[in-house]
Parts: C-alpha cells; sequence; structure tokens
C-alpha cells in the first residue's frame, strides 16, 4: 500500500521535486553507505523520468555527494549507474574481484574512472554485461554462477539471485529493505529530499 502512496504523491509533485524523490527513494541503499552502486532507467514517455533527469536530476545526484554515468541511452530511455565513488572503489579493487575484472580486460591500474569507462564501452558492447552485478555490490560467487549458468539451484531471489551464503544474503535483503523503508516514510510524510538524503547517510552509515 505505501508503494501505491508513494507514486501518487510522486504524480503530485512538480518536476524537480519528483527526479528528486523517484531517484531518491531508487539509490536509497547508495546514500546510506550500504551499496555501492544502483542502477536506475529513466524513460523517455509516460512519465518522462528522462526530462526530469536532465533539467534536475544530474544536479541533485552531485549535490548529494554521489557521481553517476549514464551507460547506455536508446530512443525509449537512458540506463544510470549512480554510485559512491569512495565506496565503489574500495569494493572493485578488492583483490579477487580486481583480477575477475582484469580477466574480461579491464586495467590493472586502481583508477575507478577507467573502471567506469570500461563498465560504460562493454555495456554498449554486450547490453547488459554481467560482471556489473559486481559494481552494484553483488557477492562476486553469486555473479560468477549467474554468468556461467551453473548447475546449482537458486537458493533465493530478492535483489539478486542467490546461490551462495544464503543466511548473509538475507542479511543484506534486510538490510536494504530497512533502508528503502525509513526512505518511503520520510518521502511520505514529506520530508525534503536533500534533508533527507544526508539523514540516511547519518542515520544508516558507518564506515
Amino acid at each position: 500500500m505505501k508503494y501505491l502512496d508513494f507514486y501518487s504523491k510522486l504524480n503530485l509533485m512538480d518536476d524537480k521535486d519528483y527526479i528528486e524523490n523517484f531517484l531518491l527513494f531508487n539509490i536509497s541503499q547508495v546514500v546510506a553507505g550500504i551499496k555501492p552502486a544502483s542502477t536506475v532507467t529513466l524513460k523517455k514517455s509516460g512519465d518522462n523520468t528522462y526530462s526530469k533527469w536532465v533539467s534536475y536530476g544530474r544536479e541533485f545526484v552531485r549535490n548529494i555527494d554521489l557521481q553517476f554515468v549514464e551507460l547506455r541511452e536508446s530512443e525509449d530511455a537512458i540506463i544510470v549507474m549512480l554510485y559512491n565513488k569512495e565506496s565503489l572503489g574500495k569494493y572493485i579493487f578488492e583483490e579477487e574481484h580486481k583480477k575477475f575484472l582484469m580477466k574480461l580486460g579491464y586495467t590493472s591500474k586502481e583508477d575507478i574512472s577507467i573502471y567506469i569507462q570500461t563498465l560504460k564501452e562493454r555495456y554498449d558492447l554486450y547490453h547488459c554485461p554481467h560482471e556489473l552485478g559486481l559494481f552494484l555490490g553483488i557477492p562476486i560467487k553469486d555473479v560468477k554462477d549467474f554468468m556461467e549458468c551453473t548447475k546449482k539451484k537458486c537458493l533465493i531471489c530478492g535483489y539478486w539471485k542467490v546461490y551462495n551464503d544464503c543466511n548473509r544474503a538475507k542479511e543484506i535483503f534486510s538490510q536494504y529493505d530497512k533502508v528503502k523503508e525509513y526512505t518511503l516514510s520520510n518521502i511520505l510524510k514529506g520530508n525534503n529530499s536533500r534533508d533527507l538524503a544526508f539523514n540516511i547517510k547519518n542515520f544508516f552509515y558507518s564506515p
């Protein structure tokens, strides 16, 4: 029911408030510091979140201390990855993660900007390269099993398909849900989106 209330409330907002709250809801785990990146699809039809993104969304993301890369644009939509540069670099350059990506053609140089550019190039080539999951914080074992079309049984399917360490995945899913619930409740209360972004970070973030 809250989700219906959320979208009803969005539709009553002006373009600026609409895109700020839409983005904040979809990237709340990144804002909270428990996820390195998230992707969002912004459509050019219907509510035209794409035009709102161009007019107000990019600036909002910068103002809440996040970065973004527009991975791919089509006639219908644009796919954007929004990320915390420090958190993403720390995660991607873990030894096992870096070695995995290097086998796919990523550089040995630890420069997250170069890695993001390579991801964008591979996104153009392969539509949605499977290693994107690693950038989004999915455990590497699950990324590899998904890529290799494993015969393992999928243990649970939530924010990603889980093939390993079900208990840990459930813990992460629970964290993600708590952040989204907190964000949703505060948006419905009418809290200012920029203030809410920093409240989310202060409430959940632990270096």
